[in-house]
């Protein structure tokens, strides 16, 4: 026991240290709050300028209309940008207008306008005359085609108005066409009480990815440093003073604890993230994530993790390379990416048949069983008969897989087939 505690502190303080593992946890949250704040504030810096459009109609009142409507659609962008800190800030820049309404619809007044537009003297000009609303297609005419708020700001003014001007024209009055189109506003929640079933979407889709790269990559970390010390014959030193057993474990205990440190900064860090959005969204970080799911993810990434990485310290025992390792490792990997592909179903149906037993077989269970967890919490009995089927596994594994390393640890060149395999278990 003492020296698979020395050969699990030797792992992790070897790779705790290490540049890659300093670059990794430091890099990815940068990575990810760079994508979440950089482009809002890069939207936001441009956001409160001022864009003079001028709007030519066959009269005067459906040019102010026009105009009244963009400028609504500017105050809800605003309200928009206010209320939302998170996601959903695509196409939020506050933009406002200075519009002009003439009547001259000329073909000379047009082609003087566009030509304004070319010189950026206007932002923009739209030609909502009277054939033209008519046939509903109006031309807006401006240079900066790529903004999106201020195309589906015009876009939104100009179908209102049509809609406006076709009401007004059957005798209702603008107050009850108003009345009519006021949007309501739709607050989606989650029976069990986790708050928005969008929020709780993208929490659960981005734990279980978490939970998918790190098991994957540090299961394979665990395979790559015994095949690196197979191979450097430090093994054979190694031996001398701790059991194959106590070796195996050791690494899957270091290795694994530094898995956990690194999500445990990833989750800090993500914690104050949302800590910062839930405050200025006015909102409460329980209604984000709550702390039973941060127990299964607990859970779920220890019992998937001891299941990955003990088949890839066997892995590791067997072969000679990373060459060789390289064409094993998927057959292992395999059920975790089923689970990353079914996804999309057992969100749509989590308590459907693939769902169910996705989440009891095994190997596919931390992924999916968690994911289950996320959406809508599963029966008792299945969670416990997931976590108490993966448990069983996962010692069978160790038994077997230790086996397979304790010979396969001094065993060098030609890969062994499946019937060498099952004598190593056998003689083992």
């Amino acid at each position: 026991m003492r020296n698979m505690f020395i050969i699990a502190r030797r792992e992790y303080l070897e790779r705790i240290r290490s540049k890659a593992f300093i670059v990794m946890t430091i890099l990815l949250p940068v990575l990810m709050l760079g994508a979440t704040i950089l482009p809002t504030f890069l939207m936001l810096r441009g956001s409160g300028e001022t864009k003079h459009i001028v709007v030519v109609a066959s009269n005067t009142a459906t040019g102010e209309l026009l105009r009244n409507q963009l400028n609504k659609a500017s105050e809800q962008r605003a309200k928009e940008v206010t209320a939302n800190t998170g996601m959903n800030r695509r196409n939020q820049e506050k933009v406002n207008y200075a519009v002009d309404v003439i009547t001259d619809t000329s073909q000379s007044r047009r082609a003087t306008l566009t030509e304004k537009v070319k010189q950026k003297q206007l932002a923009g000009v739209i030609f909502a005359t009277d054939e033209a609303l008519a046939a509903r297609k109006i031309s807006f005419v401006t240079r900066d085609i790529s903004s999106f708020s201020t195309m589906d700001d015009v876009k939104s003014a100009v179908t209102q108005t049509v809609r406006n001007s076709f009401l007004l024209s059957k005798g209702l009055n603008q107050s009850d066409i108003e009345t009519t189109f006021k949007p309501v506003d739709l607050e989606s929640e989650n029976a069990t009480g986790s708050g928005n079933t969008l929020t709780v979407f993208f929490t659960a889709f981005g734990m279980v990815m978490i939970m998918y790269v790190t098991v994957l990559m540090y299961g394979i970390n665990v395979m790559r440093a015994i095949i690196e010390e197979k191979t450097s014959r430090v093994m054979e030193v190694m031996l001398a003073s701790a059991r194959p057993m106590e070796m195996m474990a050791g690494k899957i205990i270091g290795v694994g604890a530094v898995g956990l440190t690194q999500v445990g900064i990833w989750a800090g860090t993500a914690a104050l993230y949302a800590s910062y959005s839930a405050l200025a969204s006015g909102s409460s970080l329980k209604t984000i994530i709550s702390i039973k799911l941060l127990v299964f993810f607990g859970v779920f990434f220890l019992l998937g993790y001891i299941l990955y990485s003990t088949l890839c310290a066997a892995i590791g025992a067997m072969v000679n390379s990373d060459q060789e390792a390289q064409q094993l490792q998927f057959i292992v990997m395999a059920p975790l990416i089923v689970a990353i592909v079914m996804m999309g179903s057992i969100i749509q149906s989590p308590n459907g048949p693939t769902a169910v037993w996705g989440s009891l077989f095994p190997f596919t269970a931390p992924l999916i069983m968690f994911l289950r967890i996320c959406i809508e919490t599963p029966p008792t009995w299945q969670i416990g008969l997931s976590m108490g089927l993966m448990a069983l596994t996962a010692y069978v594994l160790v038994f077997l897989c230790a086996r397979i390393y304790r010979v396969g640890v001094l065993m060098y060149g030609k890969r062994p087939n499946l019937p060498e395999i099952v004598k190593w278990i056998k003689y083992a």
